[in-house]
């Protein structure tokens, strides 16, 4: 690359830039850019070097195939089980249509799939996966709260101080690493399925993804195999499995020191769990439980619930809310 000064630097990345990102691949953007008077091919070489065997034009294909790719990994990482479920060569193509929907904003990685649910929801693959982006949203709450911020979980201790005379008064925090989802599918399922197809190893999926990243000219985001092929050295589609149930469903996301984990949630719970949310006291939880049950039955309901949010942690804080004082 050959530079003039801070102007011509500052010129050579911004065209660098915009080629190796250009939807339509590097050849069609330089006759854009051309058409309109921006850049030729003189000053083109002049800025990216080059020579016979591999051309400036050649060089710059070469890191946008690496970025479409890179980007693709990264998706893959995020999403490997909304990529076991729909193959390889479905999921590039996925994540091509969504690149060029979202283009990658954010100086970190970190976010670059966090409109791929909500993209899906209305994209075509929808029709033969009608469950993917339930399976896309779990996945991405998973990525959320991995990165949530760290505190310690309510001890059993610290609740049985609270004066038993206003324990129904009281109000739970939850953890900042958690979340809770409702889905019109049944994917917590769906996703053991997946697992146990995979032999359990949730990093199968994404290393299988890997196997479509061949070599190539152009822009490497459309260079998908066919769903159908099976060239030599690529890993074949995974065989389907039958969708998950189309019934509304709950489930809740946590993280627990370096591990996320999530469970499914029957609708009783997750009400109580938005109560909590809501910030209402734990009165009132009992209230809702209490719904169609004898005493006895409501407070053992409510005690084990309980428990089960104390044991995996993902309670923060009981405090008395003392306006009630």
């Amino acid at each position: 690359m050959k530079t003039g000064g801070q102007v011509d630097l500052k010129r050579t990345q911004e065209l660098f830039w915009e080629l190796i990102t250009a939807p339509e691949g590097v050849r069609a953007a330089i006759d854009s850019l051309s058409r309109r008077g921006l850049v030729d091919e003189p000053s083109l070489n002049s800025l990216f070097t080059g020579d016979q065997g591999l051309p400036a034009v050649e060089r710059l294909d070469i890191y946008a195939n690496m970025y479409f790719y890179r980007l693709l990994d990264c998706l893959a990482e995020d999403f490997p089980k909304t990529l076991a479920a729909v193959g390889p060569a479905r999921f590039h193509n996925l994540v091509t249509d969504y690149l060029l929907r979202h283009p990658s904003e954010h100086p970190s990685l970190r976010y670059l799939g966090q409109r791929l649910p909500q993209f899906i929801a209305t994209h075509p693959l929808l029709e033969a996966f009608p469950h993917l982006a339930d399976l896309a949203r779990l996945e991405w709450a998973r990525a959320d709260v991995f990165d949530a911020p760290d505190v310690q979980p309510l001890s059993r201790d610290v609740l049985a101080r609270l004066p038993q005379d206003r324990a129904g008064d009281a109000r739970f925090t939850l953890i900042p690493a958690f979340a809770l989802l409702r889905f019109d599918h049944e994917v917590v399922s769906f996703w053991r399925k997946l697992d146990e197809r995979a032999g359990g190893h949730a990093g199968t999926a994404a290393a299988s993804g890997a196997a479509i990243h061949g070599g190539g000219s152009g822009n490497a985001a459309r260079e998908a195999p066919d769903p159908g092929a099976s060239p030599s050295g690529e890993v074949p589609e995974p065989p389907s499995l039958p969708a998950p149930a189309r019934r509304s469903a709950a489930a809740r996301v946590w993280r627990r020191d370096f591990i996320v984990y999530h469970c499914s949630l029957d609708e009783e719970e997750a009400r109580c769990l938005d109560l909590v949310l809501a910030g209402e006291s734990i009165g009132r939880i009992c209230q809702q439980l209490a719904a169609g049950r004898s005493l006895v039955k409501a407070t053992a309901r409510a005690g084990r619930m309980m428990q089960g949010w104390l044991e995996d942690g993902i309670l923060a804080e009981v405090a008395l809310n003392e306006t009630t004082r």
